[in-house]
Protein backbone atom coordinates (compact mmCIF):
# COMPACT_ATOMS: atom_id res chain seq x y z
CA UNK A 1 0.00 0.00 0.00
CA UNK A 2 1.40 3.27 -1.25
CA UNK A 3 1.15 6.33 1.38
CA UNK A 4 0.77 10.11 -0.33
CA UNK A 5 3.94 11.86 0.36
CA UNK A 6 2.74 15.42 1.41
CA UNK A 7 5.28 16.35 4.49
CA UNK A 8 8.39 18.72 4.11
CA UNK A 9 11.16 19.38 6.54
CA UNK A 10 8.65 21.82 8.49
CA UNK A 11 6.05 19.76 8.98
CA UNK A 12 7.76 16.73 9.89
CA UNK A 13 9.96 18.67 12.55
CA UNK A 14 6.76 20.74 13.49
CA UNK A 15 5.58 16.85 14.41
CA UNK A 16 8.67 16.19 16.49
CA UNK A 17 8.49 19.78 18.03
CA UNK A 18 5.10 19.98 19.19
CA UNK A 19 5.29 15.95 20.65
CA UNK A 20 8.15 17.36 22.68
CA UNK A 21 7.12 20.72 23.89
CA UNK A 22 3.87 20.04 26.13
CA UNK A 23 2.82 18.82 29.80
CA UNK A 24 6.30 17.78 30.54
CA UNK A 25 7.99 21.36 30.65
CA UNK A 26 5.35 22.96 32.57
CA UNK A 27 5.43 19.86 35.46
CA UNK A 28 8.39 17.89 35.37
CA UNK A 29 11.04 20.92 36.54
CA UNK A 30 8.49 21.57 39.88
CA UNK A 31 8.70 17.91 40.44
CA UNK A 32 12.58 17.43 39.90
CA UNK A 33 13.41 20.80 40.71
CA UNK A 34 12.42 19.75 44.46
CA UNK A 35 14.61 16.75 44.51
CA UNK A 36 17.90 17.61 43.04
CA UNK A 37 17.84 20.79 45.15
CA UNK A 38 20.43 22.89 43.26
CA UNK A 39 20.35 25.27 40.05
CA UNK A 40 23.35 23.13 39.22
CA UNK A 41 21.90 19.80 39.32
CA UNK A 42 19.03 21.16 37.22
CA UNK A 43 20.48 22.23 34.54
CA UNK A 44 23.02 19.08 34.53
CA UNK A 45 19.27 17.02 34.48
CA UNK A 46 18.01 18.89 31.93
CA UNK A 47 21.47 18.63 29.73
CA UNK A 48 21.92 15.18 30.30
CA UNK A 49 18.32 14.58 28.99
CA UNK A 50 18.60 16.85 25.78
CA UNK A 51 22.32 14.25 25.48
CA UNK A 52 19.76 11.10 25.48
CA UNK A 53 17.42 13.29 22.98
CA UNK A 54 20.11 14.06 20.62
CA UNK A 55 21.69 10.87 20.53
CA UNK A 56 18.20 9.07 20.35
CA UNK A 57 17.74 11.33 17.28
CA UNK A 58 20.29 10.72 15.69
CA UNK A 59 19.63 6.56 15.60
CA UNK A 60 16.23 7.77 14.80
CA UNK A 61 17.68 9.84 11.87
CA UNK A 62 19.47 6.59 10.39
CA UNK A 63 16.89 4.15 10.68
CA UNK A 64 14.18 6.27 9.70
CA UNK A 65 15.96 7.74 6.51
CA UNK A 66 16.95 3.97 5.27
CA UNK A 67 13.37 2.60 5.90
CA UNK A 68 11.02 5.68 5.17
CA UNK A 69 7.74 3.58 5.96
CA UNK A 70 4.98 4.39 7.96
CA UNK A 71 6.30 3.36 11.72
CA UNK A 72 9.49 3.03 10.24
CA UNK A 73 11.42 2.57 13.64
CA UNK A 74 9.02 -0.33 14.54
CA UNK A 75 9.13 -2.29 11.70
CA UNK A 76 12.93 -1.47 11.33
CA UNK A 77 13.03 -3.40 14.92
CA UNK A 78 10.79 -6.31 13.80
CA UNK A 79 13.08 -6.90 10.88
CA UNK A 80 16.41 -6.40 12.79
CA UNK A 81 15.68 -7.84 15.85
CA UNK A 82 12.74 -10.37 15.15
CA UNK A 83 8.67 -10.31 15.46
CA UNK A 84 8.56 -10.88 18.84
CA UNK A 85 10.87 -7.77 19.61
CA UNK A 86 9.01 -5.78 17.34
CA UNK A 87 5.48 -6.56 18.47
CA UNK A 88 6.84 -5.91 22.01
CA UNK A 89 8.17 -2.12 21.22
CA UNK A 90 5.29 -1.23 19.05
CA UNK A 91 3.07 -2.07 21.59
CA UNK A 92 4.87 -0.55 24.68
CA UNK A 93 5.49 2.47 22.35
CA UNK A 94 1.53 2.89 21.97
CA UNK A 95 0.12 2.12 25.00
CA UNK A 96 2.71 3.69 27.32
CA UNK A 97 3.17 6.82 24.97
CA UNK A 98 0.57 7.13 23.23
CA UNK A 99 -2.59 6.08 25.12
CA UNK A 100 -1.48 6.80 29.09
CA UNK A 101 0.66 9.96 27.78
CA UNK A 102 -2.59 11.15 25.90
CA UNK A 103 -4.70 10.73 28.95
CA UNK A 104 -2.28 12.37 31.34
CA UNK A 105 -1.71 15.11 29.05
CA UNK A 106 -5.25 15.93 28.36
CA UNK A 107 -6.07 15.59 32.69
CA UNK A 108 -3.23 18.41 32.76
CA UNK A 109 -4.88 20.46 30.49
CA UNK A 110 -8.24 19.82 32.00
CA UNK A 111 -6.88 20.90 35.26
CA UNK A 112 -5.48 24.30 33.87
CA UNK A 113 -9.11 24.78 32.12
CA UNK A 114 -10.96 24.20 35.55
CA UNK A 115 -9.77 28.08 35.92
CA UNK A 116 -11.94 29.19 34.05
CA UNK A 117 -14.75 25.86 34.04
CA UNK A 118 -14.89 25.78 37.48
CA UNK A 119 -18.74 23.82 37.38
CA UNK A 120 -17.44 21.18 34.77
CA UNK A 121 -15.60 17.69 35.84
CA UNK A 122 -12.12 17.50 34.93
CA UNK A 123 -12.60 14.24 33.31
CA UNK A 124 -15.42 15.40 30.77
CA UNK A 125 -13.22 18.36 29.60
CA UNK A 126 -9.99 16.02 29.46
CA UNK A 127 -12.51 13.67 27.16
CA UNK A 128 -13.57 16.94 25.14
CA UNK A 129 -9.66 17.45 24.68
CA UNK A 130 -8.98 14.61 22.64
CA UNK A 131 -12.39 13.75 20.58
CA UNK A 132 -12.10 16.94 18.67
CA UNK A 133 -8.57 16.55 17.40
CA UNK A 134 -9.91 12.87 16.93
CA UNK A 135 -12.42 14.11 14.59
CA UNK A 136 -10.19 16.39 12.99
CA UNK A 137 -7.56 13.44 12.66
CA UNK A 138 -10.04 11.03 10.99
CA UNK A 139 -11.39 12.89 8.31
CA UNK A 140 -8.81 14.29 6.47
CA UNK A 141 -4.63 13.67 6.11
CA UNK A 142 -3.97 16.92 4.95
CA UNK A 143 -6.45 18.81 7.74
CA UNK A 144 -4.44 16.72 10.37
CA UNK A 145 -0.82 18.32 9.20
CA UNK A 146 -2.56 21.18 8.82
CA UNK A 147 -3.60 21.81 12.01
CA UNK A 148 -0.37 20.57 13.47
CA UNK A 149 1.56 23.47 12.45
CA UNK A 150 -1.24 26.12 13.20
CA UNK A 151 -0.49 24.34 16.71
CA UNK A 152 3.25 24.45 16.52
CA UNK A 153 3.20 28.09 15.77
CA UNK A 154 1.03 29.40 18.53
CA UNK A 155 3.45 26.89 20.95
CA UNK A 156 6.25 28.52 19.68
CA UNK A 157 4.55 32.03 20.53
CA UNK A 158 3.69 31.17 23.32
CA UNK A 159 6.84 30.29 25.05
CA UNK A 160 8.89 32.95 23.49
CA UNK A 161 6.62 35.16 24.86
CA UNK A 162 6.91 33.32 28.20
CA UNK A 163 10.91 33.22 28.44
CA UNK A 164 10.76 37.07 27.36
CA UNK A 165 8.75 38.00 30.11
CA UNK A 166 10.54 35.81 32.38
CA UNK A 167 14.10 37.68 31.59
CA UNK A 168 13.00 41.12 31.39
CA UNK A 169 10.61 41.56 34.36
CA UNK A 170 11.39 42.15 37.76
CA UNK A 171 10.63 39.85 40.34
CA UNK A 172 11.37 38.93 44.05
CA UNK A 173 12.67 35.23 44.24
CA UNK A 174 10.64 32.56 46.77
CA UNK A 175 12.40 32.36 49.26
CA UNK A 176 14.51 28.68 50.48
CA UNK A 177 13.18 26.89 52.53
CA UNK A 178 15.84 26.60 55.85
CA UNK A 179 15.31 23.01 56.03
CA UNK A 180 16.11 22.42 52.10
CA UNK A 181 17.80 18.72 52.02
CA UNK A 182 21.29 18.62 50.43
CA UNK A 183 21.61 18.58 47.01
CA UNK A 184 22.09 14.96 45.90
CA UNK A 185 25.08 13.48 43.94
CA UNK A 186 24.53 13.99 40.20
CA UNK A 187 25.69 10.12 39.89
CA UNK A 188 23.08 9.36 42.47
CA UNK A 189 19.72 7.45 42.32
CA UNK A 190 18.03 10.21 42.98
CA UNK A 191 19.72 12.24 40.36
CA UNK A 192 19.18 9.36 37.69
CA UNK A 193 15.46 9.29 38.47
CA UNK A 194 14.94 12.67 37.84
CA UNK A 195 16.50 12.84 34.20
CA UNK A 196 13.70 9.93 34.01
CA UNK A 197 10.91 12.21 34.55
CA UNK A 198 12.70 14.94 32.11
CA UNK A 199 13.06 11.78 29.31
CA UNK A 200 9.07 12.12 29.72
CA UNK A 201 9.14 15.62 28.66
CA UNK A 202 11.91 14.75 25.78
CA UNK A 203 9.72 12.21 25.19
CA UNK A 204 8.42 12.91 21.52
CA UNK A 205 11.69 13.40 19.89
CA UNK A 206 11.26 9.58 18.49
CA UNK A 207 7.23 10.65 17.08
CA UNK A 208 8.32 12.00 13.40
CA UNK A 209 9.59 8.65 12.63
CA UNK A 210 6.21 7.37 12.69
CA UNK A 211 5.21 9.56 9.43
CA UNK A 212 8.47 8.66 7.53
CA UNK A 213 6.18 7.34 4.79
CA UNK A 214 4.52 10.37 4.54
CA UNK A 215 7.32 12.25 4.04
CA UNK A 216 8.90 13.95 0.57
CA UNK A 217 12.43 13.05 0.30
CA UNK A 218 12.97 11.32 3.16
CA UNK A 219 16.50 10.48 3.07
CA UNK A 220 17.05 14.56 3.14
CA UNK A 221 13.97 15.62 5.52
CA UNK A 222 13.40 13.13 7.98
CA UNK A 223 17.31 13.50 9.47
CA UNK A 224 17.11 17.54 9.17
CA UNK A 225 13.34 17.86 10.20
CA UNK A 226 15.18 15.43 13.66
CA UNK A 227 18.05 17.61 14.49
CA UNK A 228 16.22 20.73 14.00
CA UNK A 229 13.39 19.74 16.33
CA UNK A 230 16.07 18.56 19.08
CA UNK A 231 18.05 21.59 18.66
CA UNK A 232 15.06 24.07 19.54
CA UNK A 233 13.09 22.12 22.07
CA UNK A 234 16.61 21.88 23.62
CA UNK A 235 17.16 25.75 23.56
CA UNK A 236 13.85 26.47 24.60
CA UNK A 237 13.73 23.88 27.96
CA UNK A 238 16.81 25.51 28.87
CA UNK A 239 15.78 29.27 28.83
CA UNK A 240 12.42 27.87 30.09
CA UNK A 241 13.88 26.18 33.43
CA UNK A 242 16.35 28.99 33.75
CA UNK A 243 12.69 31.63 33.89
CA UNK A 244 11.52 29.40 36.69
CA UNK A 245 14.84 29.34 38.55
CA UNK A 246 15.20 32.81 38.48
CA UNK A 247 11.84 33.27 40.26
CA UNK A 248 11.60 29.83 41.95
CA UNK A 249 15.29 28.23 43.54
CA UNK A 250 14.76 24.39 43.00
CA UNK A 251 14.82 24.25 46.97
CA UNK A 252 11.51 25.85 47.07
CA UNK A 253 9.79 24.04 44.20
CA UNK A 254 7.49 22.50 46.78
CA UNK A 255 4.10 23.20 47.84
CA UNK A 256 3.19 23.99 51.48
CA UNK A 257 2.43 19.95 52.42
CA UNK A 258 5.63 19.43 50.81
CA UNK A 259 4.84 17.96 47.68
CA UNK A 260 6.55 18.81 44.43
CA UNK A 261 5.30 21.80 42.49
CA UNK A 262 3.75 20.05 39.54
CA UNK A 263 2.01 23.67 38.37
CA UNK A 264 5.10 25.43 38.66
CA UNK A 265 4.04 27.66 35.15
CA UNK A 266 1.11 29.10 36.79
CA UNK A 267 3.09 30.13 40.20
CA UNK A 268 5.76 31.61 38.23
CA UNK A 269 3.64 33.91 35.92
CA UNK A 270 1.54 35.08 38.99
CA UNK A 271 4.52 36.01 40.59
CA UNK A 272 6.02 37.48 37.25
CA UNK A 273 2.99 39.24 35.78
CA UNK A 274 0.39 38.93 38.71
CA UNK A 275 -3.00 37.34 38.97
CA UNK A 276 -4.23 38.63 35.34
CA UNK A 277 -0.80 36.49 34.05
CA UNK A 278 -1.43 33.01 36.12
CA UNK A 279 -5.09 33.16 33.98
CA UNK A 280 -3.38 34.07 30.97
CA UNK A 281 -0.71 31.39 31.07
CA UNK A 282 -3.51 28.77 32.23
CA UNK A 283 -5.01 29.45 29.02
CA UNK A 284 -1.79 28.87 27.18
CA UNK A 285 -0.67 25.75 28.61
CA UNK A 286 -4.24 24.84 27.81
CA UNK A 287 -3.49 25.68 24.19
CA UNK A 288 -0.31 23.93 24.37
CA UNK A 289 -1.39 20.34 25.62
CA UNK A 290 -4.45 20.60 23.06
CA UNK A 291 -1.13 20.75 20.42
CA UNK A 292 0.34 18.02 21.77
CA UNK A 293 -2.73 15.89 22.01
CA UNK A 294 -3.29 16.82 18.28
CA UNK A 295 0.43 15.51 17.47
CA UNK A 296 0.32 12.73 19.80
CA UNK A 297 -3.08 11.44 17.89
CA UNK A 298 -1.70 12.20 14.17
CA UNK A 299 1.65 10.10 14.72
CA UNK A 300 0.51 7.45 16.88
CA UNK A 301 -2.20 6.40 14.72
CA UNK A 302 0.13 5.59 11.81
CA UNK A 303 2.03 3.78 14.14
CA UNK A 304 -0.95 1.40 14.95
CA UNK A 305 -1.12 1.55 10.82
CA UNK A 306 2.02 0.13 10.57
CA UNK A 307 1.20 -2.97 13.12
CA UNK A 308 -1.93 -3.24 11.01
CA UNK A 309 -0.61 -3.91 7.87
CA UNK A 310 2.00 -6.31 9.40
CA UNK A 311 -0.71 -8.26 11.00
CA UNK A 312 0.39 -7.49 14.33
CA UNK A 313 -3.55 -5.55 15.13
CA UNK A 314 -6.70 -6.00 13.75
CA UNK A 315 -6.57 -4.98 10.10
CA UNK A 316 -9.56 -2.89 10.46
CA UNK A 317 -7.11 -0.22 12.07
CA UNK A 318 -4.75 0.18 9.44
CA UNK A 319 -7.21 0.98 7.00
CA UNK A 320 -7.55 4.49 5.32
CA UNK A 321 -10.34 6.65 4.15
CA UNK A 322 -10.76 7.88 0.84
CA UNK A 323 -8.09 10.65 1.90
CA UNK A 324 -5.71 9.18 3.19
CA UNK A 325 -6.41 9.05 6.80
CA UNK A 326 -6.60 6.92 9.50
CA UNK A 327 -10.20 6.92 10.55
CA UNK A 328 -10.44 3.29 12.66
CA UNK A 329 -6.92 3.89 14.06
CA UNK A 330 -7.63 7.22 15.11
CA UNK A 331 -11.29 6.43 16.76
CA UNK A 332 -9.23 2.82 18.70
CA UNK A 333 -7.21 6.10 19.62
CA UNK A 334 -9.99 8.28 21.12
CA UNK A 335 -12.04 5.09 23.16
CA UNK A 336 -8.87 3.45 24.42
CA UNK A 337 -7.35 6.83 25.97
CA UNK A 338 -10.47 8.50 26.62
CA UNK A 339 -11.71 5.40 28.90
CA UNK A 340 -7.96 5.54 30.99
CA UNK A 341 -9.04 9.00 31.74
CA UNK A 342 -12.58 7.90 33.16
CA UNK A 343 -11.43 4.42 35.05
CA UNK A 344 -7.35 3.95 34.81
CA UNK A 345 -4.93 5.37 37.53
CA UNK A 346 -3.22 7.56 34.99
CA UNK A 347 -0.93 8.66 38.01
CA UNK A 348 -0.09 4.84 38.42
CA UNK A 349 1.17 5.02 34.46
CA UNK A 350 2.91 7.57 34.88
CA UNK A 351 5.22 6.21 37.15
CA UNK A 352 6.50 3.39 35.71
CA UNK A 353 6.18 5.28 31.59
CA UNK A 354 9.56 6.52 31.62
CA UNK A 355 11.09 2.96 32.51
CA UNK A 356 9.22 1.41 29.94
CA UNK A 357 9.86 3.36 27.46
CA UNK A 358 13.56 3.83 28.04
CA UNK A 359 14.17 0.17 27.94
CA UNK A 360 12.28 -0.43 24.89
CA UNK A 361 14.00 2.71 23.01
CA UNK A 362 17.42 1.31 24.08
CA UNK A 363 16.35 -1.20 21.00
CA UNK A 364 16.85 0.74 18.43
CA UNK A 365 20.27 1.66 19.31
CA UNK A 366 21.25 -2.47 19.07
CA UNK A 367 18.96 -1.87 16.09
CA UNK A 368 21.64 0.63 14.43
CA UNK A 369 24.64 -2.12 14.77
CA UNK A 370 22.56 -4.98 13.34
CA UNK A 371 21.27 -3.22 10.36
CA UNK A 372 24.71 -1.91 9.90
CA UNK A 373 26.04 -5.73 9.55
CA UNK A 374 23.65 -6.79 7.35
CA UNK A 375 23.76 -3.29 4.85
CA UNK A 376 26.79 -1.19 4.67
CA UNK A 377 24.38 1.78 2.09
CA UNK A 378 22.53 4.14 4.01
CA UNK A 379 20.56 7.40 2.61
CA UNK A 380 22.27 8.89 6.43
CA UNK A 381 24.72 8.17 8.22
CA UNK A 382 24.94 9.48 11.47
CA UNK A 383 28.36 11.46 12.28
CA UNK A 384 31.12 9.81 15.08
CA UNK A 385 29.08 6.18 14.96
CA UNK A 386 29.30 4.22 16.92
CA UNK A 387 29.75 7.06 19.75
CA UNK A 388 26.19 8.36 19.85
CA UNK A 389 25.15 4.96 19.94
CA UNK A 390 27.13 3.56 22.67
CA UNK A 391 26.09 6.71 24.88
CA UNK A 392 22.32 6.50 24.48
CA UNK A 393 22.83 2.64 25.81
CA UNK A 394 25.48 3.67 28.29
CA UNK A 395 22.76 6.81 29.52
CA UNK A 396 19.73 4.20 29.28
CA UNK A 397 21.30 1.43 31.47
CA UNK A 398 22.12 4.04 34.32
CA UNK A 399 18.32 4.96 33.98
CA UNK A 400 17.20 1.99 34.09
CA UNK A 401 19.69 1.07 37.20
CA UNK A 402 18.61 4.28 38.90
CA UNK A 403 15.23 3.33 38.58
CA UNK A 404 15.30 0.21 39.34
CA UNK A 405 16.83 1.13 43.03
CA UNK A 406 14.49 3.89 43.69
CA UNK A 407 11.34 2.13 42.97
CA UNK A 408 11.53 -1.36 43.06
CA UNK A 409 7.79 -1.83 43.12
CA UNK A 410 7.61 0.28 39.67
CA UNK A 411 10.39 -1.62 38.42
CA UNK A 412 8.54 -5.15 39.11
CA UNK A 413 5.00 -3.19 37.32
CA UNK A 414 7.03 -2.59 34.78
CA UNK A 415 8.27 -6.19 34.07
CA UNK A 416 4.85 -7.45 34.81
CA UNK A 417 3.27 -5.15 31.78
CA UNK A 418 6.23 -6.98 29.67
CA UNK A 419 5.02 -10.26 30.36
CA UNK A 420 1.67 -9.18 29.47
CA UNK A 421 2.12 -7.45 26.23
CA UNK A 422 3.97 -10.57 25.20
CA UNK A 423 1.49 -13.05 26.11
CA UNK A 424 -1.40 -10.15 23.98
CA UNK A 425 0.40 -11.21 20.38
CA UNK A 426 -1.03 -14.73 20.64
CA UNK A 427 -4.13 -13.00 21.03
CA UNK A 428 -4.18 -10.18 18.60
CA UNK A 429 -2.06 -11.25 15.32
CA UNK A 430 -3.09 -13.10 12.29
CA UNK A 431 -1.44 -14.50 9.37
CA UNK A 432 -0.48 -11.96 6.79
CA UNK A 433 -0.20 -13.27 2.59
Amino acid sequence: MQQQRHLGVASAAGICIASMIGSGIFAVPGIVGASLVSESNVIAAWVVGGVLALCGALIVAELAAANPRAGSIYTTIHDAMGPSMGWLFGVVSIVVAYFASLSVIALVAAAYARHFLPDIDERLIATVFIVIPAAVHSVRVIAGARMNDLLVGLKLLIMATFIVAGFTMDVEPRPVPETAPAAPLPWSAVFGAAVISINFAYLGWSSVNTVAGEVRTPEKTLPRAIMAAIGVVAVVYLLMNLVFMRAVPPAAMANADGSPMTDIGYVVARMLLGDVGGDIVSLAVVALLVSTISTSLFAGSRLLMAMAWRGEVPAALGRCNAKGAPTMGMVCFAIVSVSLIWMAPVAALLEYAGLLTTVCASFMGVAVFIMRARNRERPFSMPLHPMPVLVYLALSAWLIGSSVLASPVIAASSAGTVVLIVLMRRVLTRPTS
